[in-house]
């Protein structure tokens, strides 16, 4: 992904690239090597987002402020829009299995799996 395509992506983020999304993005495109070339930086955004956006929310702890959990929706809806555009259904699908199974654990009461690993493993599904 170009410099150019990543700053529309991260229009409104720029704070968060600087405070570990950048890096959490990188630790992603690292490991989707089994994708197509081209769509591996919009995926590992995407999973970034979704790691950092469920962090930002407070996901399982103390609820997170207001403005605090905007940017988490914010980043949790920019992720799916470029799973729409650039996953597999199965992937989109395992992905969302995963939040969701996040979310269950953490309304339980309960610690989930890491986010990453949970993430790492919905990308590697197939139809």
């Amino acid at each position: 992904m170009t410099v150019q395509m990543l700053d529309v992506e991260l229009d409104r983020l720029e704070g968060l690239w600087a405070d570990g999304l950048s890096e959490t993005y990188h630790s992603y495109l690292q490991s989707l090597g089994e994708h197509e070339p081209e769509a591996r930086p919009k995926l590992a955004l995407a999973a970034a987002l979704i790691e950092v956006g469920i962090r930002l929310q407070g996901l399982g702890g103390r609820a997170a402020p207001a403005p605090t959990l905007l940017m988490g929706d914010l980043c949790l809806a920019r992720a799916s829009r470029l799973l729409a555009d650039d996953a597999t259904q199965a992937v989109q699908v395992a992905v969302a299995r995963a939040i969701e199974g996040l979310s269950a654990a953490a309304a339980a009461g309960k610690p989930g799996r890491p986010v990453r690993e949970l993430l790492l493993h919905a990308f590697k599904a197939t139809p």
